[in-house]
């Protein structure tokens, strides 16, 4: 794996991280904004941001997770390439 590679994995996963969470909250909080304030925010209107916020929590989800299965693998493939040096 190349280190430029590396590096972008590691930061996919370290980033994936707090966007994921914001973004998990920002659906909570749309949703409670709706039910708080249905004048100011219509069910459809907040329904919109809610789902949307959704699905990048599911995207920055499914990076963290691909980020850390191609580490995972990686580094396996060098612990057996120094046990078959050994």
């Amino acid at each position: 794996m190349s280190k430029r590679r590396r590096i972008l994995l590691w930061l996919g996963l370290v980033l994936s991280v707090p966007a994921g969470g914001y973004a998990g909250l920002c659906v909570v909080f749309y949703a409670w904004l709706s039910a708080a304030e249905p004048e100011r925010w219509p069910p459809a209107r907040a329904a919109v941001w809610a789902y949307s916020s959704l699905g990048l929590a599911v995207l920055f989800l499914g990076l963290f997770i691909y980020c850390l299965v191609a580490l995972i693998r990686e580094a396996n493939r060098q612990y057996r390439q120094e046990q078959n040096a050994t």
